[in-house]
């Protein structure tokens, strides 16, 4: 008979794991098969549908609309994702230092990213209205032009773009002061005596010792920015098209819309399921090209 310290761990381990495997295949698997499945017929909420193939897919990527949509959710992407690291990392640079009052201002900046995506939606859409909101009744006053922030075809997706910077940089913040406390003061020292100034330091230093951070923020940043929602629909969706002339409408606001306003899950599943293959795609190629600049050995 063996004893308690021979006996295997792995019911033990799997006793721990099966809550969270449930919730996983319950959750997520089924609901991905599942929508794969849908996406080859054309089912649109009723008994009678009928298996079709790809044509869902043919349709979405033949169509006008689907790569409209798909170049302004990479639009979106390209700019949140790089306004949001270039601006944690400043930030988390300079509250790095010895400041006065400077775990108050690393609390102010993270706050936003606790708030809910819906309720900063619904504030920015009255202080960005472009009759009673009050940036353009202070524009005004200055005797300058009122501006269509939320409803103009050319302002619309930067003004969501800002907005999103303005609610997540922080999050990035935190991750970039927690890599920079990581790394060994001494590099930098020996960096100083061989005569690197302060650029060369942080190319050096800063960005070798943060590229495991960099690689994490890039890929979340990416995937978060491509799912983008709540900001789209409260803040454009009631205009038709997410945004005046679907200037917002990104894939996602899209796939909403195809489902849940005009009932076609078979060609909502067939974006999904293209998103999908999107985003795993670019975490893929992130995967594989960190292997060349991803640097876990600086201490």
């Amino acid at each position: 008979m063996k004893s308690s310290l021979q006996r295997s761990p792995w019911p033990v381990v799997a006793v721990f794991l099966l809550p969270s495997l449930v919730g996983f295949l319950f959750f997520m698997a089924i609901p991905m098969i599942a929508a794969f499945g849908i996406s080859l017929t054309n089912f649109s909420g009723g008994t009678s549908f009928r298996f079709i193939g790809l044509t869902n897919y043919v349709n979405a990527f033949t169509s006008a609309e689907f790569p409209r949509y798909l170049g302004i959710t990479i639009n979106f992407t390209f700019w949140t994702v790089l306004l949001q690291l270039s601006l944690g990392l400043v930030f988390a640079l300079i509250l790095n230092q010895k400041l006065i009052g400077r775990n108050f201002f690393r609390g102010t900046m993270f706050l936003p990213n606790v708030l809910a995506s819906v309720a900063v939606g619904l504030i920015f859409s009255l202080i960005l209205d472009k009759e009673k909101g009050p940036v353009n009744q202070f524009l005004l006053s200055m005797g300058l032009p009122a501006h269509l922030w939320l409803t103009g075809i050319k302002t619309a997706l930067p003004t969501i773009i800002m907005v999103t910077v303005w609610q997540n940089f922080g999050y990035y913040m935190v991750l970039f002061l927690g890599g920079l406390q990581t790394i060994n003061t001494a590099l930098y020292e020996a960096a100083a005596i061989d005569g690197a100034g302060p650029v060369r330091r942080f190319l050096s230093v800063t960005i070798p010792g943060l590229s495991p951070i960099i690689f994490f923020s890039v890929t979340i940043a990416i995937i978060r920015a491509f799912q983008v929602f709540d900001q789209i629909f409260v803040m454009t969706g009631g205009q038709l098209g997410g945004g005046p002339a679907g200037a917002t409408t990104v894939l996602v606001f899209d796939i909403y819309r195809n489902g849940f306003q005009h009932f076609r899950f078979g060609y909502a599943a067939a974006e999904s399921v293209v998103l999908l293959i999107i985003i795993l795609a670019v975490t893929l190629i992130q995967h594989q090209g960190q292997k060349k600049w991803v640097h876990y050995d600086i201490v």
